[in-house]
C-alpha cells in the first residue's frame, strides 16, 4: 500500500516479508427469502494483517480498498505481537452481501 506490494495468500504464507496479508471465509449464509427461495446471500472472511513495523496504515487502507469494493467492515479482533516471530497479528472481519446468481 502506498505503491508498495504486499503480499497476500489464503489461509497461508510461506515467503519472507516484513508484511503480509492472508484470508479465508469462516461463514456464508442465505439472506432476504422471497417465494421459498433466497435472493441474497451473506459472506464474512477474515484478513490476517501481520506485519514486523508499525500496521495502522495497513489497517485503515484496507478498511477502505474493501469497502471500494462492496464489503462491510464488522470489527477487528485483539491486537497481538507474536514474540516467536516477530510479527504483529490484527484480524479485520468483513462481510458482503451479493445477489444470488440465477
Amino acid at each position: 500500500m502506498d505503491g508498495v506490494k504486499i503480499p497476500v495468500h489464503f489461509l497461508r504464507f510461506t515467503g519472507e516479508s516484513e508484511t503480509y496479508l492472508t484470508y479465508y471465509t469462516w461463514y456464508e449464509k442465505p439472506d432476504n427469502f422471497a417465494d421459498d427461495e433466497y435472493k441474497n446471500e451473506i459472506v464474512y472472511l477474515t484478513i490476517d494483517i501481520f506485519s514486523k513495523k508499525n500496521f495502522k496504515g495497513i489497517v485503515r487502507k484496507l478498511k477502505n480498498i474493501m469497502k471500494q469494493n462492496g464489503f462491510i467492515w464488522e470489527d477487528s479482533a485483539p491486537e497481538q505481537y507474536e514474540s516467536d516471530t516477530g510479527y504483529y497479528h490484527i484480524p479485520v472481519n468483513f462481510y458482503y452481501i451479493g445477489k444470488v446468481d440465477e
